[in-house]
């Protein structure tokens, strides 16, 4: 008899898994065990092929607005047509772009995705996308500093509730130790929207004036570029891996349903009611819900001011001049795909290394970084700790939805619990952007060392989720190594184990 089905169904203990009665376990075993490992892996890149590229593309589009806000302020610096210039506006009151859309977006992150369920994924990300591309487009009529703000903060409503969602949609396809590599491809692409905002902004930036100011081009194919995007997402993206065949369904109902089965009993299901308050108030009281939240307040607080002013604060390098100094936000985007790729990876193969090692080891050398970004003097080697800081970024932060998705519990709760823990990640926007004030330049030693002790506050916050979940976080990975384990001989995988 297989390892894994000499023991119980349950992982414990409690909050991370909730108890299913005899009946439920009993289904769940009887359609476990019509498929295999190998079975359970081709179903998998089944689903890869079909769910990640429309969460990935839909990802880049939104970060490639993101970024966008950054890379338009150094196109034709110095030029009457630079949105600066455009907009009459000095480089501080550009900061206030930020400000105001993290505003709107941390009000409407957690109402915008408790209806996910209720709307389906499907019409969730679809109502998101088309709202961000028609804002994004019409940011490019601006012309005063009023009419950019309140873009800004037009444009968080509307994406509030995108990324929380696309986080909660993985949790209802893959298990915890299986979700760091696909929501790195997510984080990838979203690295990758700053090589294609470097390449936009570096060829637009020769076609400035040509009908308008190229900043204004550059927000109205951002926006078109999401219009056929919802598009696709409309008429292909799935909901559930047992949603019915008429709904976008690419499984038959035999694998959709093994799919559900092999997840956690924790984890979100089609089947969950499409609203618990009961679930929200449970989770308030949670220690991890705070803990998480705290961590993502501190992350954010140390990598935002310095991911929005990076393009100026490289360009302040003088390595190179013109429009070829959009090009030097490459590599550092480059450094930052390779790094979370591989760490993720690793992520998703190792069952030996505790998760929160990970991110206090990514915290570690984050703090090295900015400390010789404060004390060197040389243009190549501020630019060499930039790369080495968005490495040290990556191993911090890959390993922080896998370990959430450990302790969630069903629909309603993920739900809450993805849009509430970002939504503490959102307001850093609303100051960061203020740590790097020219006042500060060109070195930004106060700006680094402000990073600095947020990175501390972030290190205390994973060692205080680590106690909360310390017995959850070892039991996943030893789920893991047994399941992969029996899956070598191809044996069926029945049950999930009890510790």
């Amino acid at each position: 008899m297989s390892a894994l089905n000499q023991l119980d169904i349950t992982p414990a203990p409690a909050p991370a898994y909730e108890e299913e009665d005899d009946v439920v376990k009993t289904d769940v075993a009887n359609i476990r065990s019509e498929f295999t490992y190998q079975d359970s892996k081709r179903l998998l890149r089944k689903a890869d092929w079909r769910l990640l590229p429309l969460l990935i593309a839909m990802y880049l589009c939104k970060n490639m607005d993101g970024n966008l806000v950054s890379y338009v302020k150094t196109m034709n610096a110095g030029e009457p047509t630079n949105i600066l210039n455009s907009l009459n506006i000095t480089s501080n009151q550009y900061a206030y772009a930020s400000t105001c859309f993290s505003v709107t977006y941390i009000a409407f992150e957690v109402p915008s995705n408790l209806i996910i369920k209720w709307a389906t994924p499907r019409l969730h990300f679809f109502r998101i996308l088309v709202l961000w591309s028609v804002i994004c487009a019409c940011t490019a009529a601006c012309t005063n500093l009023a009419g950019f703000l309140t873009a800004r903060a037009f444009l968080g409503l509307a994406e509030a509730g995108l990324l929380p969602g696309i986080y909660w949609q993985l949790t209802c396809w893959y298990r915890p130790d299986e979700i760091a590599l696909r929501m790195a491809s997510l984080s990838v692409l979203g690295q990758f929207s700053g090589i294609i905002d470097s390449l936009l902004t570096y060829g637009l930036s020769y076609i400035d004036g040509r009908g308008m100011a190229s900043w204004r081009w550059a927000y109205v194919i951002c926006g078109l570029i999401g219009i056929v995007e919802s598009v696709w997402l409309f008429f292909f993206f799935p909901d559930f891996p047992d949603s019915p065949p008429s709904r976008r369904q690419f499984l038959t109902p035999e694998e959709g349903a093994f799919l559900v089965a092999r997840l956690p009993p924790n984890a979100a299901r089609s089947s969950d009611k499409n609203f618990d308050w009961a679930a929200i108030r449970k989770e308030l009281r949670s220690p991890l819900l705070w803990g998480f939240s705290f961590f993502a307040l501190c992350m954010n607080s140390s990598l935002y001011g310095l991911a929005f002013w990076l393009p100026t604060i490289i360009s302040s390098f003088g390595l190179t001049k013109g429009p070829k100094s959009q090009l030097l936000n490459i590599p550092s985007a480059v450094v930052s795909i390779i790094s979370s790729l591989s760490l993720s990876w690793w992520l998703d193969h190792d069952t030996r290394i505790p998760r929160p090692l990970f991110m206090l080891s990514g915290a570690t050398g984050l703090i090295g970084s900015f400390l010789g970004m404060i004390f060197c003097r040389s243009s190549g080697g501020l630019y060499a700790l930039i790369l080495l800081a968005q490495a040290f970024a990556a191993l911090m932060t890959c390993a922080l939805l896998p370990m959430r998705s450990q302790s969630l519990r069903g629909a309603t709760s993920a739900a809450f619990v993805m849009a509430f823990q970002n939504a503490w990640g959102q307001i850093p926007g609303l100051y960061t952007a203020q740590f790097f004030q020219t006042k500060y330049a060109p070195r930004y030693a106060v700006s680094y060392s402000v990073s600095i002790v947020f990175i501390v506050g972030l290190m205390s916050a994973s060692v205080f989720v680590w106690y909360f979940q310390y017995s959850v976080e070892k039991q996943t990975r030893q789920i893991a190594r047994l399941r992969r384990k029996e899956g070598k001989n191809n044996v069926v995988v029945e049950q999930d184990i009890k510790i």
